[in-house]
């Protein structure tokens, strides 16, 4: 038994693959959204010179804002800037 033309070899047999929707040009995602420079609190105490839980310290206090993403803060350039001012 031999395969009909246009038929391709799919992983697992014969049969239509499971449809995908097409890519999302590089261009539109780049500017619906511009990136942000996140940092953990580890990076932000080095860019400081302090420890750690001196960050975490000032988060609790609401001082450096920051967002918890699951379980661990992330802190926004723009914000550790701000802190600094």
């Amino acid at each position: 038994w031999r395969l009909e033309a246009g038929w391709p070899d799919w992983p697992g047999g014969l049969g239509n693959p499971t449809p995908q929707p097409p890519p999302i040009p590089a261009s539109s995602t780049a500017a619906a959204a511009p990136a942000l420079d996140l940092l953990s609190p580890a990076d932000a105490a080095r860019a400081l010179g302090v420890s750690e839980a001196d960050v975490l310290a000032s988060i609790t206090a609401g001082d450096l804002k920051a967002k918890k993403i699951g379980t661990a803060f992330r802190i926004t350039r723009a914000a550790l800037e701000e802190f600094l001012k």
